[in-house]
């Protein structure tokens, strides 16, 4: 028989329920391998919201209920303390004989006494030197031995206490290993009848997990669902980190156990403590799991503590919010916060570095944060290891933030007192921060362009440093260069998909605009420079009569003639969506420089229009932006 459970959406401040309804039956059973008397396995259905699982179950078989001949002593405050006492008594044994005449003056033998017994007769198998000899040869003892251990392991399997259960199964014994599996289909069992407590049940699933290889462990593990359900009331702030982590082993029921974790997170996110968000958050980062309304919760915890926690907790913390690809306005101003009060006392560079990561990753431009560690930077460059140099400089540039003249001539110094315990991909990009917010530190160029260092520069370096070169000859008066040869060995610059998708969809718009005296052509890599995205123009429409394979730059007939569309992906601009990161801005730049009118489109506009068929609106948007075109 299986039963249809049926939960429904409640309100965030209700307990997680089920409704038994539609009781119906079903040969769904699957007994194949399954030769345990005890029980049979089945399945059942479970409503959750609009999704119906099926779901594994055991089914208990009825059976006569037999007595046990021994006398089982009740579960006491006594029994776990005296277990050492125990081991002490069984230890002065010297044979078998030793340990059957002490269990014969026990009046009740006890889980602990039982284990005590168990534990030293298989020491004293496997070390027969101690032994007499002469009873480890007597026929009756070893038939005695087997008969006293079968009832032995049956004393302990039902013994009411189950922490002794869950000490058998954790236990590095390889006398007891054989004996597991019976201990546990009785935690199974236990789990059923709601006897193991939320703590107790992670235990027992992790001794699963641990052990999946093993056939029977492996299908017991989505069968213990059943006693987390049960257990809802008793998810509480401390235990639901550990929940959390158990996900991983989880397979067919992982989803109903997320979705009460989930709907527990909601109601307890603000009791907390900083440990067990870790804790979460590394589980979520095991599970890949991803979903913005939980990660909403984390950020509003994130803003409630920020204050609580220390140099380490936060650095764990943005971590891992990193790697899990999400922030929001609640976490940006929690560390906003944090820089704000805690910046000039931060002992750590690491955390700096931890930050300035969170906001290279995010594109987050925040005057709070970006003022606070330019700063520190100012204060502690000396002190900073070389190989963190570029993660403290190049999030200025590529974010184009106008940070002090200070920091830039700082950032020079300690970069040229370092140059040989930095990478020359690292130097490469400290020195392309610099270019894209306009400064131009010509002594660490004129040092990695020399011919000197060229020669141990791998190939792939080569396209940065052309960058360099190029730039500076187009920008900087003061610059000797080009100091490298043109990179004619380089290979064709690729357009990105989903610019060249957009362009072929907006193609015949722009050549309507255009007007039968200039051409049209799509992905124009600008000849005579390097072969970088700095370069690619992903439209250009130019008069009929001009040659764009060679074009003289500086000729005044060519200065606004040309049009320069450029297409920019949600990428390419800082977290407002307004302003371009310091690879476009430079891009724009040098378009200009060039003589070129720059006609800057938002892919997101230009998607939006084109899915929603709004080709009045999509026309519309390309003549007001070619018309309004940036001019040298």
């Amino acid at each position: 028989m299986t039963l249809v459970l049926r939960k429904y959406l409640i309100p965030k401040n209700k307990s997680f329920t089920y409704n038994l309804c539609n009781v119906f039956r079903r040969t769904l059973s699957d007994n194949k391998g399954n030769d345990n008397p005890e029980f049979s396995n089945s399945t059942i259905l479970v409503e959750n919201g609009f999704n119906v699982q099926e779901l594994p179950v055991v089914v208990r078989r009825w059976k006569n209920i037999e007595v046990e001949e021994e006398a089982i002593a009740p579960k006491g405050k006594h029994e776990s303390i005296s277990y050492q006492l125990i081991q002490s008594e069984f230890n002065q044994c010297l044979d078998l004989r030793d340990v059957f005449s002490l269990l014969s003056k026990c009046t009740k033998i006890t889980p602990n006494i039982a284990l005590g017994a168990m534990e030293r007769i298989h020491y004293l198998e496997n070390n027969p030197s101690i032994t007499t000899g002469k009873e480890s040869k007597n026929m009756h003892v070893n038939l005695a031995k087997g008969a006293i251990l079968d009832k032995l392991i049956k004393v302990v399997i039902k013994t009411e206490d189950t922490q002794t259960i869950l000490n058998v199964i954790q236990s590095t014994s390889t006398f007891l290993e054989p004996y597991k599996p019976k201990f546990s289909d009785e935690l199974l069992f236990r789990t059923l009848d709601n006897k193991l407590n939320i703590e107790q049940i992670c235990i027992f699933l992790a001794f699963l997990i641990e052990n999946k290889t093993n056939t029977q462990y492996a299908t017991t593990i989505d069968k213990l669902w059943v006693g987390f359900i049960q257990r809802e009331g008793d998810i509480n702030e401390e235990n639901i980190g550990q929940l959390f982590s158990v996900l991983t082993g989880l397979k067919v029921s992982k989803r109903i156990l997320l979705t009460l974790l989930e709907q527990k997170l909601s109601q307890l996110w603000d009791k907390i403590k900083v440990p067990v968000m870790l804790d979460i958050l590394s589980a979520f980062i095991e599970e890949k799991y991803s979903s913005v309304q939980t990660f909403n919760v984390v950020g509003t915890w994130l803003h409630m503590n920020i204050h609580t926690l220390d140099e380490d907790s936060l650095l764990d913390i943005i971590t891992k919010i990193t790697r899990l690809n999400y922030t929001d306005d609640q976490i940006q101003k929690a560390v906003e916060k944090y820089m704000r009060l805690r910046g000039p006392k931060i002992k750590s560079h690491v955390i700096i570095v931890g930050i300035l990561n969170y906001c290279m990753h995010f594109h987050i431009q925040s005057e709070q944060i970006l003022k606070a560690s330019a700063e520190y930077f100012i204060e502690n460059s000396n002190c900073l290891p070389a190989s963190f140099l570029k993660s403290f400089i190049y999030p200025f540039g590529f974010l184009s933030y106008p940070t002090k003249d200070r920091f830039w001539e700082l950032a020079e110094d300690i970069t040229y007192q370092k140059f040989y315990n930095i990478s020359a991909d690292n130097l490469s990009s400290i020195i392309l921060s610099f270019l894209y917010v306009g400064k131009y530190p010509l002594k660490l160029v004129n040092r990695i362009c020399s011919p000197e260092y060229l020669v141990k520069v791998k190939p792939d370096i080569y396209q940065k440093l052309h960058l360099i070169d190029t730039v500076l000859s187009l920008e900087c008066d003061e610059y000797s260069g080009p100091l490298l040869p043109k990179d004619h060995w380089n290979q064709p610059l690729k357009q990105d998909n989903r610019v060249k998708n957009m362009v072929d969809k907006i193609m015949e718009y722009i050549i309507e605009m255009a007007g039968d005296g200039h051409k049209v052509s799509a992905a124009v890599l600008l000849p005579q420079f390097c072969s970088d995205e700095t370069y690619l123009v992903d439209v250009m429409i130019y008069p009929v009569d001009l040659e764009i394979n060679t074009p003289n730059w500086k000729s005044k007939s060519v200065k606004n003639e040309i049009k320069a569309v450029l297409i920019h992906l949600p990428d390419q601009y800082c977290s407002d969506n307004e302003q371009l990161v310091g690879p476009q801005m430079m891009r724009k730049k040098h378009l200009k420089i060039l003589g070129m009118q720059v006609v800057s489109l938002k892919y997101s506009v230009l998607s939006q229009f084109y899915t929603s068929y709004n080709k009045h609106g999509l026309k519309q948007y390309l003549a007001d932006s070619i018309h309004s075109s940036e001019l040298c």
